[in-house]
């Protein structure tokens, strides 16, 4: 007998690019995400440092022209900070579109593999009974030799 060939086997190997290229884009939207949130903890850590340097300052003899050019260097960086924690938020979106996408796809591919089995189930089952038909028609005609020859 020949063996079993699923005639959807190619829009089933698309499926499962498909859902492949969707796990990808997934880990790469949550690793984009931890790398924006590094940054956004660098920029934290030196607003941080900054604002530790402002009271130093302001405890010291300083000129209020220094002081003011830290003070406008902190709100730049308060800005950064601010844009740093957007581009978080649209991070957390593409992670949830592709987190979307890649469900779907598993959900497409899932359908096609059942349909798959479903189908190989139905040959081996077809294959087994054209097999015990054969058997059973072996079996005759061995009874009906054995007829014959009594």
């Amino acid at each position: 007998m020949k063996p079993f060939r699923f005639h959807m086997q190619k829009v089933l190997d698309l499926k499962e690019k498909e859902t492949e290229q969707a796990q990808w884009a997934f880990g790469r939207s949550v690793q984009q995400k931890q790398q924006e949130e590094q940054k956004l903890y660098r920029l934290v850590d030196k607003r941080n440092t900054m604002s530790d340097s402002l009271v130093d300052m302001q405890h010291s003899a300083c000129s209020a022209s220094d002081l003011l050019a830290v003070t406008r260097f902190q709100q730049v960086v308060d800005r950064q900070i601010e844009t740093q924690k957007r581009r978080i938020i649209g991070c957390d979106k593409e992670i949830e579109r592709c987190k979307e996408k890649l469900h779907y796809h598993l959900q497409e591919s899932k359908l096609w593999s059942t349909l798959r089995d479903k189908a190989q189930t139905k040959y081996i089952e077809w294959q087994n009974q054209v097999e015990q038909k054969e058997m059973d028609e072996i079996g005759t005609n061995r009874f009906l030799r054995q007829l014959k020859q009594v």
